[in-house]
């Protein structure tokens, strides 16, 4: 007995598509084909096949002020900022 398939319709940023579809065809891969496996790595491991986490207050701070730009070191070397780190 053949498998029964089934279509499903998302809606997704236009150049959000565009850049998943340029890495996935890096990899020899469709979008469906994608979307198959991420479903079934859900089916399989009975949860999302990645990390998602709801931050805590310390991290939405930190978040913020980098989106600000505040208190931000610019090194223009790797010996730069490691001292910059000694200090």
């Amino acid at each position: 007995m053949a498998n029964k398939t089934t279509t499903i319709q998302i809606r997704v940023d236009e150049d959000l598509k565009r850049q998943a579809t340029k890495v996935l065809g890096q990899m020899h891969i469709t979008m469906s084909e994608a979307i198959k496996m991420f479903l079934g790595q859900i089916a399989h491991r009975k949860r999302l096949p990645l990390d998602v986490f709801v931050p805590n207050e310390e991290t939405l701070r930190a978040m913020d002020e980098v989106d600000r730009d505040e208190d931000m070191y610019e090194a223009s070397s790797v010996e730069e900022f490691m001292k910059a780190l000694e200090r």
